[in-house]
């Protein structure tokens, strides 16, 4: 395949999955909780130590110090000069991590689920690759460490079929007064016209509205613009955000009259189709997990005002 005709089937790909979060924009309403975020866990002070993610992060440059200041004199709404601090340490944190680890898909999560064990584990070890769940983890926990409001979010598909999701991270900047996604993954960015970093809901937003966002990272615009149409249908958002807290208490955002059990379910029967007949003991397991699985209810689903306000 050419590269036009690659960037053709990416901007059909972009169409179709834009055109499914158009006919999907409303969020089923929910249960109202509040999203915890602990900047006192102890293993904070060995991060920054062993890591020097305080140096990393920075406090800008002399430069970028002064622009600061000349916005607020000005008080001009240019948001490339609005950028405060905590955006600015996330993403020289985000640009540090990326490039040092590998992405493996196939990573098995046996790394207990923390950033200490796991830079530990991958980092400048590309023989040892970690998945982007765990990279989120990385990000959100060095965040944190430096008081940085930081939370991990699993970005799902509307199809139970596709195997493929992705997990990403986003901050909270206190002068934008947003939140922020980060993708440690790819070391990406998405911003408007304007090149106002966007949230994930307002990612969202605009791609059902069929306009594409300007991306900064390691992939190319088209395809990032398709691949996050495509996992942008619904979320799953974690509770509790700290040291090793990663999944202990998930969140679902799901768009009006979608299961995320149904989904799930169909998901699983569907892998199980694909399991040869002849891996006997690997079908029993599956089949098993299938069964119990059946009887496990509805997730309860939070209203998305809660991913949207602010910490």
């Amino acid at each position: 395949m050419t590269e036009q005709e690659n960037r053709e089937v990416q901007r059909q790909l972009f169409d179709i999955y834009c055109g499914i979060l158009f006919n999907s924009g409303e969020f089923a309403p929910g249960e109202h909780t509040k999203i915890n975020y602990r900047f006192d866990c102890p293993e904070y002070k060995e991060l920054i130590a062993k890591y020097h993610i305080d140096e990393i992060a920075g406090e800008g440059t002399a430069f970028e110090r002064a622009e600061r200041q000349d916005f607020r004199k000005a008080e001009r709404q240019d948001f490339r000069k609005a950028e405060r601090q905590d955006f600015r340490k996330a993403e020289r944190l985000m640009h540090w991590m990326a490039p040092k680890l590998r992405h493996r898909p196939d990573y098995d999560n046996h790394v207990p689920m923390n950033s200490l064990a796991l830079l530990d584990y991958s980092l400048d070890k590309p023989e040892q690759g970690i998945n982007c769940r765990n990279k989120s983890v990385i990000l959100t926990e060095c965040c944190l460490a430096l008081g940085i409001y930081a939370r991990r979010v699993y970005i799902m598909p509307c199809s139970p079929y596709d195997m493929d999701n992705h997990v990403v991270t986003e901050i909270f900047d206190p002068e934008m007064d947003k939140w922020i996604m980060l993708d440690p993954t790819t070391d990406g960015v998405f911003r408007d016209e304007k090149g106002v970093p966007l949230s994930l809901l307002e990612l969202r937003e605009r791609f059902a509205a069929h306009k594409p966002a300007a991306f900064s990272g390691s992939g190319d615009g088209d395809e990032m613009n398709a691949y996050f149409a495509k996992n942008l249908f619904r979320f799953m958002v974690d509770g509790d955000n700290g040291y090793g807290l990663a999944d202990s208490r998930i969140l679902y955002f799901t768009p009006t009259g979608h299961s995320v059990q149904g989904n799930l379910l169909a998901s699983m029967e569907y892998k199980l189709s694909m399991i040869p007949p002849d891996a006997m003991r690997l079908r029993k397991l599956f089949s098993d997990k299938l069964k119990k699985a059946k009887s496990d209810p509805e997730p309860g689903t939070w209203d998305i005002s809660v991913m949207e306000a602010r910490p």
